[in-house]
């Protein structure tokens, strides 16, 4: 937005120079905002001013100088001078809605620039504009607006990966998910050596495999797995094997999640986090005393009472799966679910009663196997079996 605003501050400037007679002072302040010589510009663009005090296009750069400058208050005084003098002039509004941002009058801000008809603009300024307003909306808490705004200047800048990124995360924030893939997914391609677009890209990627049912969910998993696994090879950080690890899970691969996760935790040792999805990971393929150490590890790791209720939950189930009903009760009961206690209690219940039903079957198959094999014997011996067998 800053380089698109300078350019078109130039492109003003020329304009206003071929429009009206050069003014003293005019030639010397564009050549040193051009060079970037900001003081020289505000003393050259001053002096015109204080000639032509009712000219706009002394105020004009004179406010767009003092932005650069950071004396946002000074450059806000002018600009208006030079609203109130050209209100019609678009090369007016743009500058003066970003000095309304700069001194944090961002309802002004949005109101001045919404007015303007962004359709009778060139694409760079059209997405400059729609910039602008996205800021002003966010900071006066329209964030519906500001989506809208976000929309429109990815629209103008197809190509520009900064944009397409911002409405992305925009789209991410406000929850729609698919927006913000399409989004971050175009801004990750425009701009592949950049780790923290792919990270976002990952982050919606697994939420999105959380919303989705069916194929849809392991897709989207699927995913997020080849996104994440790019991002290690960039960098594999803490961070990157935690997501891979969490796109594997979604995706039923568990025992590559379990590696990942196991790669996160050779990085982080103090982490709860990841022994939790050690934890998760060794359950599903039925490595029970290895999620039982880990989610041990994990319970000494954190102080939280929310956290460790988690991984009592988790343990709880490890314990259920092999059939330990008394550990499990004791597990759930820690995490606060009584559910799972009284399931559990009556897994167990129906477990003993199975094991009396099938100990009784095997006494009375003993028995029956003692009468048979006493009968056959009794067969054998001289005269036959007694009366009544």
């Amino acid at each position: 937005m800053t380089k698109s605003l300078a350019r078109t501050a130039i492109a003003t400037a020329l304009l206003i120079a071929t429009s009206v007679a050069a003014q003293a002072g005019w030639e010397e302040g564009l050549a040193a905002f051009q060079g970037g010589d900001l003081a020289t510009a505000a003393k050259e663009f001053q002096s015109l001013v204080d000639q032509q005090p009712e000219w706009y296009g002394g105020h004009l750069m004179l406010g767009q100088v003092q932005l650069k400058q950071d004396r946002n208050q000074d450059a806000l005084t002018h600009l208006r001078k030079a609203y109130d003098l050209k209100p019609d002039d678009v090369n007016v509004q743009l500058p003066l809605g970003k000095a309304y941002l700069a001194n944090g009058r961002y309802n002004e801000a949005a109101t001045l620039l919404s007015g303007i008809d962004s359709r009778s603009l060139p694409a760079a300024k059209q997405a400059a504009l729609q910039e602008m307003l996205a800021a002003a909306y966010d900071k006066a808490g329209r964030s519906d607006e500001a989506l809208t705004a976000r929309a429109a200047a990815a629209t103008a800048s197809p190509n520009d990966a900064g944009a397409q990124y911002r409405y992305g995360v925009a789209a991410f924030n406000a929850g729609d998910t698919d927006a913000a893939i399409r989004a971050l997914t175009k801004a990750k391609s425009l701009d592949p050596s950049d780790v923290q677009k792919a990270q976002t890209l990952l982050q919606a990627q697994i939420r999105s495999g959380q919303e989705k049912r069916g194929d849809a969910k392991l897709q989207a998993y699927r995913s997020a797995i080849a996104t994440a696994q790019v991002l290690v090879q960039q960098d594999p950080s803490f961070e990157n094997q935690m997501r891979l690890g969490e796109a594997q899970l979604g995706a039923k691969d568990y025992a590559a999640a379990a590696k990942a996760f196991e790669s996160a935790a050779a990085k982080d040792a103090s982490s709860w986090i990841v022994q939790y999805y050690l934890g998760q990971a060794y359950t599903l393929t039925q490595q029970f005393q290895s999620a039982e150490n880990a989610l041990e590890k994990a319970l000494r790791l954190t102080r939280q009472a929310s956290d460790q209720r988690r991984i009592y939950g988790q343990l709880g189930f490890v314990y259920e799966k092999q059939k330990e009903y008394d550990s499990a009760k004791a597990a759930y009961t820690s995490a606060g679910d009584q559910a799972a206690v009284q399931r559990v209690a009556e897994n167990q219940k129906t477990e003993e009663f199975n094991k009396d039903v099938e100990a009784e079957a095997k006494r009375l198959q003993q028995m029956e196997e003692e009468r048979r094999k006493l009968e056959e014997e009794l067969k054998e011996l001289a005269g036959g079996p007694p009366p009544g067998l």
